[in-house]
């Protein structure tokens, strides 16, 4: 049996409900038979009511998703980056609250004409707009890729006729490295530093590390950084990576190659 949600607060949720009686669910919106097999997808909220039409034992499995993946978790990420950044470039963020808003702010004082309290929310307002119009949306949907998705994702699994492709024998200028798929790492500028996360050392078992995987780079690796992850499914030839010598394109891809990022592909015998 599937309901819809309860109420209004408990369309699209954060969280899981606890187990509702008939009384809370009212009448059903559909009543569907699964085979052995079947997969049937509710969106978030909806309720199901599991019961088996036979006497036979039954077992089904239910997977929650994208209850952490809203607009509301990204802005949350973003705004937070937001003041940050104010607080560091706008003395006003850093300026101490008026000695006496205790005493005309908060539940009790609501009602009160005051006029200290318009001045209050005059300079909270305007500081409030700053946020909106310099939101660094990218870099918060990279921190919140790199700080939840790398971190919660499966690893991997790499077909056999894979495996021998995420080493290489001698690593040469000549060789070509591709990312093993589309959204193995994401890229991060964090200081004076180009971070790539990635879920490649991730279990089974969900968050067991403490922290997501990543390798750091200097930030003059990051054209080359930006060509391989642009070039998926593409592969890159080593020595044609925009830095300045071998040497650091050989960093470059010994890395991602040590990380288990990229397959290798070895030169041909003939010139190209």
């Amino acid at each position: 049996l599937v309901y819809p949600p309860p109420s209004e607060a408990d369309t699209l949720p954060f969280h899981s409900s606890e187990d509702l009686g008939s009384r809370e669910l009212g009448e059903p919106l559909a009543d569907l038979t699964l085979k052995p097999g079947d997969l049937l997808y509710l969106p978030r909220g909806y309720v199901h009511q599991a019961r088996t039409v036979s006497s036979e034992p039954s077992l089904h499995m239910t997977v929650s998703i994208a209850r952490r993946h809203t607009w509301r978790d990204l802005l949350e990420l973003g705004l937070r980056g937001a003041i940050e950044a104010a607080a560091a470039d706008d003395v006003a963020w850093r300026r101490s609250l008026p000695r006496e808003y205790l005493s005309y702010m908060g539940a009790v004082h609501s009602d009160s004409a005051d006029r200290r309290r318009v001045a209050f929310e005059r300079t909270a307002h305007r500081l409030l707009s700053q946020l909106l119009t310099s939101l660094p949306l990218d870099a918060a949907c990279d921190q919140f890729v790199c700080s939840n998705l790398m971190h919660e994702r499966l690893p991997p699994f790499p077909a056999n006729a894979d495996s021998a492709k995420l080493e290489a024998a001698e690593l040469t200028p000549r060789c070509a490295i591709r990312l093993r798929t589309r959204h193995i790492a994401r890229l991060a500028i964090e200081g004076d530093a180009a971070v790539l996360y990635h879920h490649v050392e991730n279990t089974r078992v969900y968050r067991e590390l403490a922290e997501p995987a990543s390798v750091a780079f200097a930030m003059e690796a990051l054209p080359a950084l930006d060509r391989i992850l642009s070039a998926y499914p593409k592969y890159v030839t080593v020595g044609k990576l925009p830095l300045e010598t071998d040497a650091q394109k050989l960093d470059v891809a010994s890395a991602l190659v040590e990380a288990k990022l990229v397959f290798v592909k070895q030169p041909v015998n003939s010139e190209r």
